[in-house]
């Protein structure tokens, strides 16, 4: 990734820690009470799956369960079974018959709920012991899509990371789960493994992509990008904002990118303590950060409707002027020939232009309206907001956010760019400094 800077070894974070322990985090809906779904706190990937390779080497896993792709066929994701334990599934047959689409659904009051926590713990300590590499022990029930009833009551639904589980390593894990819900009261409940990643999702689009020398309306498109002066507010207290400054990759071999800013806009005083935080552990609620809070965003979309209402006001008043100047006659002045095509240009481009903003106008106040979907990163780390720092009395007041990997698009991302603007000149002149 080029235009990032290493963070200097005095301001170097201490990257977060694995936590393969009970800490496992909640990351979504559990069908059970408890609303505990087990996800290994190590497997979280950014960016998209390759769809093509599930179905590539399909006999990979159909040569040792027949049924890999039927047992879950239609799910969203489209994961793969390994290996289910007991009976098989019902399926048509014949050489046409069309696979039954299969829906996951919650269970409500399954005696299980009151030690799932236990029963849950229990089962990923033994993954862990015999060396799975898990992302996901869900409990739930299927159903055939349309169905009301599902026809499988419960099952322990596991997730592992692709082509590391073989089809016979299924078959002991299984049975090792087996044996903990047999002990625990709950012989009935069968175990499925599917290959299947975890994908840490931030709700809302990417940041935009920015080349001011090809955009047509480009500094109304650059409040909505990653270029730098990056407008930026806590999520819980969008009114409170500032700007980010420069980019960092944290090291050599860290990744991770983070965006410096002032402490007092990622922590603003009146909202936190002035205590500074550094997110070592994963667990921790994170304190997230959106692009343009609340003034920044409806300064961005107003700029739009202004511009919009200014062009429109002008296009009326040049067409006016193209009615004096009438229709083109053979042999009129040259001088009115010139101004009439002169202010038809000016119509023209500020028409396009108008075009151009309405249809932005839409895209962001669809997309890009709630806080909620314009959130970029969290706070990894604030230092604590100091007045004077030694003899020089520099004031100490710097944060920095990292950023949503799925957030921002690497492959046109500019780094530490400046967006040098508009030039009043004949035409347009833009250019980074």
């Amino acid at each position: 990734m080029s235009s990032l800077l290493t963070v200097p070894s005095q301001w170097r974070l201490t990257p977060s820690t694995s936590m393969k322990s009970s800490t496992s985090r909640a990351i979504s809906q559990s069908p059970v009470p408890t609303a505990l779904t087990f996800v290994s706190p190590t497997v979280y990937t950014f960016g998209k799956l390759n769809e093509g390779s599930v179905v590539s080497d399909s006999s990979r896993l159909t040569d040792h369960y027949p049924a890999a792709y039927k047992d879950f066929y239609g799910m969203p994701s489209g994961a793969p079974c390994i290996y289910k334990s007991g009976p098989a599934w019902h399926e048509r047959k014949g050489p046409e018959a069309c696979r039954y689409i299969r829906e996951a659904r919650p269970v409500y009051g399954h005696p299980i709920a009151g030690s799932w926590l236990k029963i849950g713990t229990d089962i990923y300590k033994s993954l862990d012991s015999c060396g799975v590499k898990w992302t996901s022990i869900d409990p739930v029930a299927f159903a055939d899509a349309g169905e009301k009833m599902p026809f499988c009551q419960l099952l322990m639904w596991i997730g592992v990371k692709y082509k590391t589980l073989s089809f016979e390593e299924a078959v002991a894990a299984a049975d090792a789960i087996k044996g903990i819900l047999r002990l625990a009261g709950f012989p009935e409940i069968e175990v499925a493994f599917r290959e299947s990643e975890v994908t840490y999702s931030v709700g809302g689009p990417k940041l935009l992509p920015f080349d001011p020398f090809l955009d047509p309306i480009p500094e109304f498109r650059k409040p909505f990008t990653s270029t730098l002066g990056l407008s930026i507010a806590p999520l819980k207290t969008p009114n409170y904002e500032g700007t980010g400054a420069l980019y960092f990759r944290l090291s050599k071999d860290d990744d991770r990118v983070v965006l410096l800013t002032a402490a007092h806009v990622a922590r603003p005083p009146p909202a936190y303590a002035n205590t500074g935080m550094s997110r070592k552990k994963t667990s921790r609620h994170r304190e997230e950060i959106v692009a343009l809070g609340n003034v920044g965003y409806q300064n961005a979309t107003n700029a739009m409707m202004a511009t919009i209402c200014n062009l429109a006001y002008s296009v009326a008043a040049r067409k006016k002027m193209i009615t004096r100047l009438g229709e083109f006659v053979d042999g009129e002045d040259v001088a009115v020939t010139e101004r009439r095509r002169d202010i038809q240009y000016d119509v023209k481009n500020a028409t396009k232009t108008i075009d151009k903003l309405n249809e932005f106008h839409g895209e962001v106040t669809k997309r890009r309206t709630n806080p909620e979907q314009r959130i970029i990163g969290f706070v990894l780390h604030a230092e604590p907001i100091v007045v004077s720092d030694g003899l020089n009395e520099f004031a100490r007041d710097w944060a920095f956010i990292q950023l949503y990997n799925e957030k921002i698009d690497w492959d046109t991302f500019l780094g530490n760019k400046v967006y040098v603007g508009t030039f009043p000149i004949s035409s347009r002149s833009f250019g980074f400094g």
